[in-house]
């Protein structure tokens, strides 16, 4: 279910006249999806979906509670209401407790598009058409997923603030897969304007891996100069950004604490080509103007040439630091270079190419170690040419210090809610061989 902004108010007021606490926020959202699943090479469902979820936070002091529903009925309201206020009476105080917000201004952001909101099945199905037809032809067996939604949140509180917020989005992923499993290819598109994603390419980049991947052969571990194409390094540079939380920082808990106590603001960690941002308001990427408990979204940066320049701070932490509260990054802006995919790998002598990775985890968080698997197509390239695949590698690295090793860059492009171009990189370390595909 789609609420307007005026609908949304009236109903947050309503649940706001029903609660006696000290204080209350309301959160709402909802929407319309519909979504087209395929798996080999047949289109095996599709569904549309109408959602609202209502959530309740009520305060006494500093003891808070939440309460969650789904029923828009004075009687089903008023007890999502009571739930919350019986939850916070009875929950032990917070010490570290901000009280909400007042009224707030927001960035505007145009995150909603009409051409979305009113996709049918139809282009679902294209969609799936175009990888299951030519994987047919080919021998090949593909699988995939498209979605779109439209949809809004809100928040208000009995402090007089408000915020609405409209969007939508669309995505479309396929993974193709030789007849005999010993192959695998994999693409994918999103963007707020269905009529932006190019499920076609993404088809033709999935399937061409899969064909080019057929016999891969077997690269033993080690360090490798690498290529990781942009959703590879979105998969990995995320976990540089995501960790940059402040009060870990401050409190010795990470890569970005400084030796002998504070952070590393204002230090030199990567190489001086490298800046990374955030900006809400991007026209290519997913930003809301609000946080949860209604704090504003800002545009930050946070890698400039190099050197750190912020990290995230909450509400709390930046209340007890005395600096200005910057809420999660809301995206992921990496600078990136210049030129396509191709003319990167053109000007490579040899490297491992890398289309994703998955099942990343923590070695050690402090210096950002991470491990994995590759996945999806791997291949070897060599005096500006792909060769020929290679068998699936496990890694352990760190975004820290691939970061410190970039050759080249190409233009960035969208991956999910990154701008991220495909990194070259001198050193990357393949700890040992994996069998999946």
């Amino acid at each position: 279910m789609i609420l307007s902004s005026d609908e949304a108010r009236s109903l947050i007021e309503k649940m706001l006249s029903f609660s006696s606490a000290d204080e209350v926020r309301v959160n709402l959202s909802g929407g319309r999806s519909g979504n087209t699943r395929f798996a080999l090479n047949s289109i095996t469902t599709s569904g549309d979906e109408d959602t609202l979820d209502i959530s309740v936070t009520a305060v006494f002091g500093k003891r808070h509670g939440t309460a969650t529903g789904n029923e828009l009925d004075d009687a089903s309201l008023q007890r999502v209401v009571k739930s919350a206020e019986e939850l916070a009476r009875f929950s032990p105080e917070d010490k570290e407790y901000t009280p909400e917000l007042g009224p707030q201004k927001y960035l505007e952001i145009n995150g909603h598009k009409e051409s979305t909101a009113q996709a049918t099945p139809a282009v679902r199905v294209a969609a799936a058409l175009s990888a299951i037809k030519p994987s047919s032809r080919k021998k090949l067996t593909s699988a995939g997923f498209f979605q779109h939604n439209s949809s809004f949140d809100a928040v208000g509180n009995n402090k007089g603030l408000f915020g609405y917020y409209p969007s939508t989005n669309s995505s479309y992923s396929v993974t193709v897969r030789t007849n005999t499993g010993a192959g695998s290819g994999w693409a994918s598109d999103n963007s707020r304007d269905i009529s932006d994603v190019n499920y076609g390419d993404v088809s033709k980049r999935a399937i061409d891996k899969a064909r080019k991947s057929r016999k891969a052969k077997t690269l033993e571990p080690g360090v490798y100069p690498v290529i990781l194409e942009p959703q590879a390094a979105s998969d990995l540079l995320g976990y540089a950004v995501f960790t940059m939380n402040a009060r870990r920082a401050d409190e010795g808990r990470s890569f970005y604490s400084k030796v002998g106590g504070g952070n590393k603001i204002g230090e030199q960690i990567m190489d001086s080509n490298i800046t990374i941002a955030s900006d809400p308001t991007h026209p290519e990427l997913l930003g809301s103007p609000f946080w949860g408990d209604g704090l504003p979204s800002k545009k930050m940066e946070w890698i400039k040439d190099g050197v750190l320049q912020n990290l995230f701070y909450t509400r709390y932490w930046a209340e007890k630091q005395g600096k200005e509260p910057t809420g999660f990054p809301s995206n992921l802006i990496v600078s990136g270079g210049s030129g396509s995919l191709k003319k990167l790998i053109k000007s490579t002598d040899r490297a491992v190419l890398i289309t994703r990775l998955w099942y990343i985890r923590f070695v050690d968080p402090q210096t950002i170690l991470m491990t994995g698997l590759t996945r999806d197509g791997t291949f070897w390239v060599e005096r500006g040419k792909v060769r020929h695949a290679v068998k699936n590698f496990r890694f352990n690295e760190s975004p820290i210090a691939l970061l410190n090793k970039v050759t080249g860059m190409t233009a960035p492009v969208r991956v999910g809610s990154s701008l991220v171009p495909a990194i070259r990189a001198s050193e990357f370390n393949f700890s040992s061989l994996s069998d999946a595909v």
